[in-house]
C-alpha cells in the first residue's frame, strides 16, 4: 500500500514538471521565433519580439532584408522566477521560486532569399527553491524551414520538427515528445521603432507516456516597441486550443505577457517579464492560473 501510494505522489509530481516544462517553452508566440520554433529556449524571456535564439528571425528578414547573415550562434542564459502556482493547480496553490538556465547552438543558412532554414539543438536545467521534487532537466533539437510567401505582403510560413526530452533530478525520464509545427505569420511595421507580428499556428505531437499527448493550435499577436537603440518593450498575447487525444479533455490556454529588454552590446541581454496564464479545461482538475515574475542574462555569439 505505501509503494503505490508512492507511485501516485511520483506521477504527479511528473506530471506537474511536465506541466512546468511545457509552460515555460510553448507560452510563447510560436511564429515570432525563429521559423516558428519555441523549443530551443526557455519561452519565459520573450524579451526581444518574444522568444527565439534569434529575436524574432523572420520578422528581421522582413525589416533587414539587407543585413548581412550570421548562420552559427551559441547562446545560452540564467533567469529567475517567482511563481505563485508552482504545481499549476487550480486549488491548493503554492509559490516558489526556481532558476532556469540553458544553453545551446544554432544553424541557420540562408537556402535562398525568400528560404531559410534552422537546426537547433538545447539543453535546460530547471531547479526550484522548496518544491525540489519537480526539478528536472530538458534535452531538445529541433530543424526548421521559413518561407517568405512571394507577393504575400510580407507573410512569412513555417514549419519545424522538435524532438524534446525531459528527465527528473535523478536523471529518470519523464517524457519524451515529438512535435511538428505549422503555421504563419504576418508583420505589421508602423514605423522603424515599433510593429505588430500576428500569426497562427497549430501543432501535431505524439509523446511517451502517451498519457501526456496533446495537439494544440491557435492564434497570437506581439506588439514591439524599441524604446532606444538597446532597449526594446515587447506585449504578447497567446490563445491555444489544447486536445489531448486519450479521453474528452479540452483546454483553452490564454497567455498575456510584458516584457522589456537591454542589450548593453551584440552579444548580451539583460531582460525582465511579468506574465500571466489561465488554463480553462473540460476536466476542472487541470483547469489553473498562474502568475510569474522575473529576470535574467542571455548570451548569444552569432558568426
Amino acid at each position: 500500500m505505501l509503494l503505490i501510494a508512492v507511485s501516485v505522489v511520483r506521477g504527479q509530481q511528473a506530471v506537474s514538471s511536465i506541466n512546468q516544462a511545457r509552460l515555460f517553452t510553448t507560452s510563447s508566440a510560436p511564429g515570432t521565433g525563429a521559423f516558428g520554433g519555441n523549443n530551443g529556449r526557455v519561452a519565459t524571456d520573450q524579451s526581444d519580439s518574444s522568444n527565439a535564439e534569434d529575436e524574432s528571425f523572420g520578422t528581421q528578414i522582413i525589416l533587414k532584408s539587407q543585413a548581412r547573415p550570421h548562420p552559427f550562434s551559441f547562446f545560452g542564459d540564467a533567469s529567475a522566477f517567482y511563481t505563485n502556482n508552482v504545481d499549476l493547480r487550480r486549488s491548493d496553490t503554492r509559490s516558489d521560486v526556481f532558476v532556469a538556465a540553458n544553453a545551446g547552438a544554432a544553424w541557420r543558412p540562408v537556402i535562398s532569399r525568400s528560404l531559410l532554414a534552422e537546426i537547433s539543438v538545447t539543453t535546460s536545467v530547471f531547479r526550484y527553491d522548496r518544491a525540489n521534487e519537480l526539478d528536472f532537466e530538458r534535452i531538445a533539437a529541433g530543424a526548421g524551414l521559413s518561407w517568405i510567401v512571394p507577393r504575400a505582403r510580407g507573410i512569412v510560413a513555417f514549419a519545424r520538427y522538435d524532438f524534446t526530452e525531459l528527465l527528473d533530478s535523478r536523471s529518470d525520464e519523464l517524457l519524451q515528445d515529438h512535435e511538428l509545427t505549422l503555421g504563419a505569420q504576418k508583420a505589421f511595421v508602423f514605423a522603424r521603432t515599433h510593429f505588430l507580428t500576428t500569426g497562427l499556428s497549430g501543432v501535431l505531437a505524439r509523446a511517451v507516456p502517451r498519457s501526456q499527448e496533446r495537439e494544440q493550435g491557435g492564434p497570437y499577436a506581439t506588439y514591439h516597441l524599441q524604446i532606444t537603440r538597446s532597449a526594446g518593450v515587447d506585449l504578447l498575447y497567446r490563445y491555444a486550443a489544447q486536445v489531448y487525444p486519450y479521453g474528452s479533455r479540452l483546454d483553452h490556454n490564454q497567455t498575456l505577457s510584458l516584457a522589456i529588454g537591454i542589450a548593453p552590446n551584440r552579444w548580451t541581454r539583460i531582460s525582465a517579464s511579468l506574465s500571466g496564464v489561465r488554463n480553462d479545461s473540460s476536466e476542472s482538475a487541470f483547469a489553473y492560473g498562474v502568475f510569474n515574475a522575473g529576470g535574467g542574462f542571455r548570451f548569444d555569439v552569432k558568426f
